[in-house]
């Protein structure tokens, strides 16, 4: 059991460093670089406030799904 618990969270852990180097690729384009000078952020701060904003939308649909959730009994009675 112990390794199929630590066998997720490396599959986690592997799908989240993929994101970020995906982000960290689409980032370096010369278009989206000349775009963030424009705004006069730096790079790191686009990422950390990109990276806020896509964790605040995956809080905000947990929550939706959350709102949804039908509670279930599974004690037996006394």
């Amino acid at each position: 059991m112990k390794g199929v618990v630590m066998s997720f969270w490396y599959l986690t852990t592997t799908v989240g460093n993929l994101w970020v180097l995906l982000s960290n690729v689409a980032v370096r384009n010369e278009t989206v670089t000349a775009h963030i000078a424009d705004t006069g952020l730096s790079e790191a701060a686009f990422l950390m406030f990109f990276f806020a904003a896509f964790a605040f939308l995956a809080a905000l649909a947990f929550g939706l799904y959350a709102r949804r959730y039908r509670m279930v009994d599974n004690y037996r009675t006394a």
